[in-house]
């Protein structure tokens, strides 16, 4: 069985700009994502320590959801001039798209819901390096009290090889600590070691996910 899809969008708003933009997210952009079928969860975070500040991702069935007619509509045709407009006034963006390496066919939130999450990015790293990284990971992560579930996304849509990480923690975590050793050369690759939260404003739900778990199937 093939690895599920993964969409990561990263970015931070201007200056003044910050509540135009979480009204955008929260009202239009994440529910309309969650229209489209295939997409299985969709939840935001704020960024505890690095850059960008908030990060948004998104499980898919597969990564071939991105190529069906209801999301490129969305993401092409469909774009609303909100979008537009939040477009030009965001920066740091960064867009991820892969397939779920480990352990699979895991969905954000299957072992409990995190409440810290730590996002590693590996750039510029060879197919023939994925199984050091997967080694590295699970050296640091496997079976360590408190983490939930970790999982490696294999980039698609990068020419130079993005690798990207997700661990979830459910118990705080102010300053995870990661050994480097167990990576060996391959940590010059690492680029982004981020620390989020999930984020909600209280007048909407802290998780957002597809209501009709059946359209999704």
């Amino acid at each position: 069985m093939s690895g599920k899809g993964f969409l990561l969008a990263m970015m931070e708003p201007s200056s003044g700009f910050e509540e135009e933009f979480h009204d955008w997210y929260d009202t239009e952009h994440v529910p309309e994502r969650l229209e489209v079928p295939g997409f299985e969860t969709g939840q935001r975070f704020v960024c505890l320590s690095g850059f960008p500040r908030y990060v948004a991702f998104y499980d898919l069935s597969s990564l071939g959801v991105l190529r069906s007619p209801d999301y490129l509509h969305a993401y092409r045709s469909g774009v609303s001039p909100w979008t537009l407009r939040v477009r030009a006034r965001t920066y740091g963006r960064y867009r991820f798209t892969g397939t779920q390496v480990h352990p699979g066919q895991a969905n954000l939130g299957d072992q409990g819901a995190p409440v810290r999450l730590l996002i590693l990015r590996f750039r510029r790293a060879a197919a023939s390096d994925e199984g050091k990284i997967l080694a590295g990971l699970r050296a640091n992560f496997e079976g360590r009290t408190g983490v939930a579930q970790w999982r490696l996304f294999r980039g698609e849509e990068s020419e130079c090889g993005d690798y990207l990480a997700t661990v979830e923690f459910v118990r705080n975590e102010e300053k995870p600590e990661l050994d480097p050793a167990p990576f060996g050369p391959l940590i010059r690759h690492l680029d982004c070691v981020n620390l989020y939260t999930p984020y909600w404003r209280s007048v909407y739900s802290p998780y957002f996910k597809a209501a009709d778990e059946g359209k999704h199937s």
